[in-house]
């Protein structure tokens, strides 16, 4: 497992669902692979354990520079189940 962030912010999309911020770090190593269709494991404050993927990474403009790139999970996911201070892994890709 490679930790990404802590969530920080949850912005749900009508259509699209949930973007997390902060998200994947810049300064990760080229060879960490993680791009849209990464598996995650979301790890909750309260200890529950999400399964989801990288659906997207999304192109936000705070009006400063990021050092992560804000990310879409499927809309299956709700805010609810992303709550502040969650953790997020990316799960090893097997063919990388």
């Amino acid at each position: 497992m490679l930790y990404l962030c802590e969530i920080e912010d949850v912005f749900e999309l009508n259509g699209r669902g949930c973007v997390v911020v902060p998200g994947v770090p810049h300064a990760l190593a080229p060879d960490a692979r993680v791009r849209v269709g990464t598996a995650l494991l979301i790890v909750t404050p309260a200890g529950d354990e999400l399964g989801t993927t990288i659906s997207g990474i999304e192109m936000i403009d705070r009006g400063r520079p990021l050092s992560h790139a804000p990310f879409s999970v499927p809309p299956a996911i709700t805010k609810k189940q992303l709550p502040i201070g969650s953790k997020v892994y990316a799960l090893q890709d097997p063919a990388a």
